[in-house]
């Protein structure tokens, strides 16, 4: 029997948004979240050895034959995934022995009523883990990477519903206003980032978070906080020995540029070029709005300062679009939650990161941006159009 896909509404930047569950299954399949000292809503320490094996098609549990330590006792079993500890009983999980293996409940959403149990059809007790503290980015970020994903299984160009020449007014007068919703939440997710670890760790997490890319990020995430910046500082740290020490990479069908052994030998030569790359970037001058003057890439110096970040700061270590990636997504929301200043314009008239084409080739239909020289791509322009698609849900 087809299993049924959840849906669930959240409160987002651009109004509500539609969550499936298999993003929130996607997220446990993936590890994506933070796996340090992990613990139940109990108070029990939790250690994931296997996530489980996927059930994408039959009905039961979510995951099947997970391996956990609680308390450092392994247990292996099923793993649920839903929303809310309430979908247990709701779902009639508790009444149903296909449910009898489970060894964990895993909700995105803390329950608000603190006593609500997860038992089985047999009255046995099962530990429930949250995971919305432990998400390495905003949840409105996952949406976006299934925006993305979305986006670009369709056909090149504007949706259909954009085609008529009221919708894409609205489309031209909202980009600016959802470009600045986005960078407020990466401010915030870097606030909430800056309050748990000191400003180099946060950096230096962030930049292997970044390169991992979306598929293997966790790991990454992890290699940064065994071997925080100053191990790579001694130059203690093999990128080599990093890579075979950990298991679970995803590299099936990806760019040979974007392998995680290359991105982490390149994060190693950075620190062998340049051992004073965090300072730098902490004291570098970012220029910000100045009243009554046309803002654009000339008047606010992004030219000179992309080449100082590019050339003096990563020292010519990375290329393509992941030197402005790493600067749009990861230096300049840490640094403006770090020095109090609000860096939007550098940010929004920067030059575009890893952006698909396809969303390049929707802007410019659109007549946006990219349709002329004194016309470019910026990366605001694209997180704005981003946006607008996932408030209008022209991705599913």
């Amino acid at each position: 029997m087809k299993r049924v896909q959840l849906i669930h509404e959240v409160p987002g930047l651009y109004g509500t948004f539609r969550v499936e569950e298999n993003v929130i299954q996607k997220i446990w399949a993936e590890q994506d979240f933070n796996l340090e000292n992990l613990h139940t809503s109990c108070g029990m320490k939790l250690k994931v050895i296997s996530q489980g094996i996927w059930n994408r098609t039959e009905e039961g549990p979510d995951f099947k034959n997970a391996v956990i330590q609680l308390n450092d006792k392994e247990h292996t079993g099923d793993i649920e995934i839903h929303f809310d500890a309430r979908e247990w009983e709701n779902h009639g999980h508790n009444q149903n022995k296909n449910f009898d293996r489970v060894i964990l409940h895993v909700t995105l959403f803390p329950s608000r009523n603190l006593k609500i149990n997860t038992l089985t059809s047999c009255g046995s007790k099962i530990s429930q883990f949250v995971l919305l503290p432990l998400l390495s980015q905003s949840l409105e970020e996952y949406m976006e990477e299934a925006a993305i994903k979305s986006l670009a299984s369709g056909k090149p160009g504007l949706p259909a519903k954009l085609k008529s020449p009221e919708s894409i007014f609205e489309f031209k007068k909202d980009v600016q206003e959802l470009a600045q919703l986005r960078w407020e939440q990466k401010k915030k997710f870097a606030k909430k980032k800056l309050m748990s670890a000191p400003f180099k760790q946060v950096l230096h997490e962030s930049f292997l978070e970044a390169l991992g890319y979306r598929r293997n990020r966790s790991i990454m995430h992890r290699i940064a906080q065994v071997h925080p910046w100053q191990e790579w500082n001694s130059k203690v740290v093999s990128a080599s020995d990093l890579f075979h020490s950990e298991t679970g990479w995803k590299t099936k069908g990806q760019r040979p540029a974007n392998h995680p052994k290359v991105r982490l030998k390149q994060y190693a030569k950075l620190w062998e070029v340049n051992p004073d790359w965090i300072p730098q970037i902490e004291n570098i001058k970012i220029p910000q709005r100045r009243k009554n003057e046309q803002l654009n890439r000339k008047t606010l110096g992004l030219h000179t300062l992309r080449k100082v970040w590019k050339e003096e700061i990563l020292a010519q270590t990375f290329g393509g679009g992941k030197i402005d990636t790493l600067w749009i997504d990861v230096c300049l929301p840490i640094l403006s939650a770090f020095h109090g200043k609000d860096y939007f314009d550098a940010w929004y008239y920067w030059s575009p990161g890893d952006f698909p084409l396809f969303l390049r080739s929707f802007v410019k239909e659109a007549g946006i941006a990219g349709n002329c020289r004194e016309n470019p791509f910026s990366n605001g322009v694209l997180q704005g159009a981003l946006g607008y698609c996932i408030k209008k849900k022209l991705i599913n």
